[in-house]
């Protein structure tokens, strides 16, 4: 136990400061849940300018929008400091090199705690290796998106690290769906933001490739970014989709191929049971955390022979299927839920680092 905790009569809630870049609306549901123990303030920018969904209304925690001042892709808002002089017991920042005023909250006198990716595709620059081993360790400790970070941290500081597993979904928001094989074909759907990095062209030109597949696209951008040909039959493209409205797009699918960068879409496969096939040559957000954890399949989806030998595995053998989803959604389960990333933020903010 931290010795420096302040003790409190048992009504009054620890106050806590929270400033992050987005709180888009799959962020909502953790700060929703973590409200429900502390007394919480949030501190971000719109998600517009990232493209990304705000909440239409916010629940359960008082939020204060900040406004975006970037230049040369540096943010030079001194309210990312100001803005956090209240009387908080907590603060906790995340981590951002790109946002120096924010490290300025360092010089209170209070408990602070970073909270974040960490190491992002430049870690190796003289900047993110400073901030990592010497701006890092003057915290009280640290939270991270998976175990995979927490034990690579681990070698460069020592400092606390409790890593949260993160994830956009609550328990209740598993269902195993019931799979549909009537048909001799495999069903494809990925969901997300269209982003080169994300290579959905390899999803598009495997479905031109084999009339088998069938293959759904749904997110922000994905209209406006691919095209398609008169011939293409087998793939529908839909514009942004959120929560149940997913429900029958994961009803008529088979399985999830990531032929780019990974991220969310690893808990969207896990939450209704659908096993995923994630490529080995791509960089992937912590996520994949759980998709090592559920031993999916990984492999190189720039290998024609090899994707296509998958595609027949997955059309002829539907139980390896049914036992990849099962697998994946009973790991989320256990420990890649909204209400175990909110356990593991309150460790932190009681000082109970492992």
């Amino acid at each position: 136990m931290i010795s420096n905790i302040m003790i409190r009569p048992k009504q009054e809630r620890i106050k806590v400061a929270y400033i992050l870049n987005n709180a888009p609306n799959y962020r909502d549901v953790l700060l929703q849940e973590l409200g429900k123990f502390v007394e919480l303030t949030v501190f971000s920018f719109s998600g517009t300018a990232a493209n990304l969904k705000d909440p239409v209304k916010r629940i359960g925690y008082e939020y204060v929008e900040l406004s975006q001042r970037l230049i040369l892709g540096i943010s030079f808002q001194l309210k990312e400091f100001t803005a956090l002089s209240g009387d908080y017991d907590v603060i906790i920042l995340g981590f951002d090199i790109h946002r120096p005023f924010r490290f300025l909250n360092l010089l209170r006198k209070k408990r602070i705690i970073f909270s974040g990716l960490i190491y992002g595709r430049n870690e190796e620059s003289f900047i993110t290796r400073f901030a990592r081993r010497r701006i890092l360790p003057i915290a009280e400790g640290v939270l991270v998106y998976s175990d995979m970070v927490k034990e690579k941290l681990s070698k460069e500081i020592s400092k606390p690290i409790l890593s949260f597993n993160n994830t956009s979904f609550s328990e209740k928001d598993i269902q195993i769906l019931p799979f549909d094989f009537s048909d001799n074909v495999l069903n494809l759907i990925w969901v997300g933001r269209y982003q080169k990095r994300k290579k959905l062209e390899r999803l598009v030109n495997l479905a031109r490739r084999n009339s088998k597949v069938n293959l759904r696209l749904i997110g922000p951008g994905i209209k406006e970014n691919i095209q398609l040909n008169n011939e293409d039959n087998n793939i529908k493209l839909y514009s942004e989709l959120y929560g149940d409205d997913l429900i029958q797009h994961f009803e008529w699918s088979h399985a999830i191929f990531n032929t780019g960068h990974a991220g969310l879409m690893v808990m969207n496969s896990a939450r209704f049971g659908r096993p995923i096939f994630i490529d080995n040559d791509s960089y992937h957000a912590p996520e994949i955390q759980l998709a090592k954890d559920a031993s999916q399949v990984f492999l190189d989806f720039g290998n024609e022979e090899e994707v296509r030998e998958l595609v027949e595995k997955c059309i002829t053998n539907r139980d390896f299927l049914i036992e990849q989803g099962k697998i994946l959604a009973n790991v989320m389960k256990e420990k890649f839920t909204v209400e175990y990333m909110a356990q593991q933020y309150l460790k932190a903010i009681k000082g109970e680092w492992e």
